[in-house]
């Protein structure tokens, strides 16, 4: 039964044709107030298009959009400090109704730069709330100096249906990997706050003690021929499989496929895809850095571990290879 509600969800991040990991998070969220009896309405930007001429126009589309469709919602629900939470203060004023604000991580790293944090500011305080997806990026936000309403924490959530402890063979079988060597699995951007490259040295040392190991990068980013180059140069060859972006369903038979997760960002606010993988029955080797270690409860379900050492990364993935229990 539906509830009545209608809620304009604004976000600058959301899956499109040419990015279809780009924001799935939110859009998944989105399903889930659907499925609830809301009536959700996406005002999204759905590319990663960048430059001195497209980033303001795109951010400047989503503000016109938002203020045209505000009149027919209740209430906005922005993700994202900058630009969203600016969009929705003058969309929300324009319509007269309430708004609230989820920060999700580095827009929040980002209101130390004072243009961001001049046009984030006031819109912050007119919320009616902010949602920070962790305990970490909460205390950030209380640490920032700004007036803020009421700061909730609220974990982004995982689909149950699609994340579910699965048969690892027929996803290998689906996938085409060998059914009985060790995979390790990585999902997201390659980008330095990722850590791939450190993650790709623990990788070599797991490899001298499983050589039958493999690992898999699901996501693109610039750092995607370091990569190749660095997997060449250790001598770790097809042992490293790179898949691209892919579209955030797929991601489900590679967290089904794989013996662990490694999620070992520089910083990391939250980490969904270590959710992800807990519902997917898959242990995960966590960032210490950041909120990820609020929702991996080691060690009976993974291992914390230092970004910044290789050698206790792979540690920490030999540990979970050999303990099948966990």
């Amino acid at each position: 039964m539906s509830s009545g509600l209608r809620v304009l969800c604004l976000s600058n991040m959301w899956p499109g044709p040419a990015d279809p990991d780009y924001g799935s998070f939110v859009a998944d969220m989105c399903g889930a107030l659907e499925r609830r009896g809301v009536r959700v309405e996406p005002v999204v930007i759905d590319h990663r298009g960048r430059g001195l001429v497209r980033t303001p126009a795109k951010y400047a589309g989503l503000a016109g959009r938002a203020v045209r469709r505000a009149r027919s919602a209740d209430v906005i629900y922005a993700h994202y400090l900058f630009p969203t939470a600016a969009a929705a203060a003058v969309a929300a004023r324009a319509a007269r109704i309430p708004y609230v604000v989820t920060a999700h991580g580095q827009d929040v790293r980002n209101l130390d730069r004072p243009a961001v944090r001049a046009a984030t500011g006031p819109a912050l305080a007119g919320a009616s709330a902010v949602i920070a997806v962790s305990r970490h990026l909460a205390e950030a936000l209380r640490a920032s100096g700004l007036a803020l309403p009421p700061v909730h924490v609220v974990n982004m959530g995982v689909d149950l249906a699609r994340f579910t402890p699965d048969d690892r063979a027929a996803a290998r079988a689906r996938l085409r990997l060998p059914p009985g060597d060790p995979v390790i699995l990585a999902v997201g951007g390659l980008t330095d706050r990722k850590n791939p490259l450190g993650l790709l040295q623990a990788f070599a040392r797991v490899r001298a003690v499983r050589p039958a190991a493999r690992l898999a990068f699901v996501g693109d980013g610039p750092l995607a021929h370091a990569i190749d180059l660095g997997a060449e140069r250790l001598g770790l060859g097809r042992a490293v499989v790179r898949t691209g972006a892919l579209p955030h369903a797929d991601v489900a038979d590679w967290v089904a496929a794989c013996d662990l997760l490694a999620l070992v960002s520089r910083v990391e606010p939250l980490g969904v895809v270590a959710l992800e993988a807990l519902a997917g029955g898959r242990p995960v080797v966590a960032t210490a850095v950041g909120g990820t270690r609020e929702v991996v409860p080691a060690p009976r379900a993974g291992r914390i571990v230092d970004p910044r050492d290789p050698g206790a990364i792979g540690a920490a993935i030999l540990s979970l290879l050999d303990d099948p229990t966990t």
